[in-house]
């Protein structure tokens, strides 16, 4: 197993901004009362990032006392704003208002300040962007963004944001929003290939973004042939495991056995095993699997069915030998199980630096849908 390590943080946003320090005003030498508040406050905040523990509840509180010392229309009111809505954990609508209501505050009091093409705005238009329900908002709050970034006269920051905003659209609003989300992709794409080495950070993320997208539209040798780039940055250039990896492996095997070419997903299965230890006390996780079909002739009578099987898992990660432990329901729930658990694909067990056979469980439930 390679040295784990991180180096590459594929989550992080790619933009260069960050509005979210304060200005040198922030720290008075003549300190009222709620001056001091705020800067206790806010050092309790910037503690807890460090500490990475309690961030949402002293981001708020550097947030309300911040704003009784700056007043409505503060920069440094919008950045803790700005600060606060990244803060904020969970998901629902109330904390996607809320978020957002932040985010508006702050793009407000900024577009005020500096204008609305300002670079100071970015920021905030992305937070809105990403915590509006329309689709139609977003798309614009990233226009918005894309004709800043081109006033910057820096092409790399254009296709950061383009990127940014292929992302956002096709994760959330994919259904309305597909056209546009492909082509900022193919754009920062095209200026990624031609301008940027194929380790970096912005390649790998378009990388993952144009497989989904490909995979998608059942063009699976596209989607192959991005994510057999991704594995071969990492086996080239570096020496320890990175979760960016291991989930193209993962991809990998599954599109591999979509195609019926088992034979390519199980090197991919071998290396996914060398990365992740197997975890005898646990049921193991597949990295492609089919769904059981509800038996027909149950479907009449509204039947809900589990089973509970027991297989081996083979040197490659075929699953061989399966027998029912337990079943509720009947035979055809049993008969359905085996048959798609036969289908799947496991990263096998590794001893030694060798694959072997090993045992698992695993329970498959039927349930039907009686609306």
């Amino acid at each position: 197993m390679k040295r784990q390590q991180l180096a590459l943080f594929i989550g992080l946003s790619l933009s260069a901004l960050s509005a979210t320090t304060l200005s040198t005003t922030a720290f008075a030498s003549q300190a009222s009362d709620p001056q001091t508040v705020f800067n206790q406050a806010y050092q309790s905040y910037l503690a807890a990032v460090k500490a990475d523990e309690n961030v949402q509840q002293t981001a708020k509180l550097a947030y309300t006392s911040g704003k009784a010392v700056y007043g409505k229309s503060d920069d440094n009111t919008a950045n803790l704003a700005i600060n606060y809505a990244k803060a904020i954990k969970g998901y629902g609508d109330e904390l996607y208002e809320q978020r957002f209501a932040l985010y508006d505050e702050a793009h407000t009091i900024l577009a005020a300040n500096h204008g609305k093409q300002s670079i100071e705005t970015v920021d905030a238009l992305l937070g809105k962007a990403n915590y509006t329900t329309s689709a139609y908002k977003a798309a614009n709050f990233l226009e918005q963004v894309i004709g800043i970034a081109k006033t910057q006269n820096n092409p790399k920051f254009v296709a950061d944001m383009k990127l940014e905003a292929a992302t956002l659209l096709a994760k959330k609003f994919s259904s309305k929003k597909y056209r546009e989300a492909k082509n900022y992709l193919e754009e920062a794409d095209e200026y990624y290939q031609e301008n940027l080495p194929e380790n970096s950070l912005e390649r790998i993320k378009a990388d993952f973004l144009m497989a989904s997208f490909a995979e998608g539209r059942k063009r699976y040798n596209q989607a192959i042939e991005r994510l057999n780039r991704i594995v071969t940055v990492f086996d080239s250039n570096l020496n320890f495991d990175h979760s960016a990896e291991l989930t193209a492996h993962s991809k990998l095997v599954g599109l591999y056995e979509k195609q019926g070419k088992s034979e390519e997903a199980t090197k991919h299965c071998l290396a996914i095993a060398q990365m992740v230890p197997w975890k005898e006390s646990q049921e193991q996780t597949p990295l492609y699997r089919v769904n059981p079909k509800y038996p027909v002739n149950k479907a009449r009578f509204s039947t809900d069915g589990s089973v509970v099987m027991e297989f081996e898992v083979d040197a490659a990660g075929f699953v061989k030998n399966p027998k029912v432990l337990s079943s509720e329901g009947g035979s055809a729930f049993e008969k359905s199980a085996k048959a798609a658990l036969e289908q799947w694909r496991y990263a096998p067990k590794f001893e030694n630096g060798k694959p072997v056979s090993a045992i698992s469980q695993v329970q498959l439930d039927f349930k039907i849908n009686r609306h």
